[in-house]
């Protein structure tokens, strides 16, 4: 039930809402809210040192509305490689393309952006589930059962 016109239309707003719940940051890349980990968890402090200088602005190409989150964003480059990849008739695609590895090295440090156990945040996978059903609802139509009694009343 579920076409390519729905996951054409439905993997854009999943991807954001993935932003918006893992980085913190709107469809423009500035900061929002406070980020949260794929299980809902908010990310752990940095160690003091990486802490001191990500809020005194002192990386290069850092982006400076991140500067006092301990949002997993630093220059903003694994944030803007998360995208939508591809959509195709059975479902859609969405993740890095360039910085995977990254995301390894992420889980390893305890800032788990995406598990096996859990591939989007609880949010997120009960919004795509909500409007497939909406979607599945309006494809089939108003139920129009009709129920004959054969035989005696």
């Amino acid at each position: 039930m579920l076409d390519a016109t729905f996951f054409r239309r439905i993997g854009p707003n999943v991807r954001d809402r993935y932003r918006k719940h893992i980085f913190g940051s709107d469809a423009s890349g500035q900061y929002v809210q406070q980020a949260k980990d794929v299980f809902g968890r908010k990310f752990k402090s940095y160690k003091p040192k990486y802490s001191q200088r990500k809020r005194a602005d002192k990386f290069k190409r850092q982006a400076s509305s991140f500067k006092d989150s301990t949002n997993p964003v630093l220059t903003s480059d694994l944030l803007r490689d998360y995208s939508l990849i591809k959509t195709a008739s059975r479902g859609f695609q969405i993740g890095w393309t360039t910085f995977g590895a990254r995301v390894e090295w992420l889980k390893k440090m305890g800032r788990v952006l995406t598990s096996k156990s859990q591939p989007l945040p609880d949010g997120v996978i009960s919004y795509l589930s909500k409007e497939a059903h909406g979607y599945i609802k309006k494809r089939l139509g108003p139920n129009k059962t009709t129920t004959y009694k054969i035989g005696r009343k």
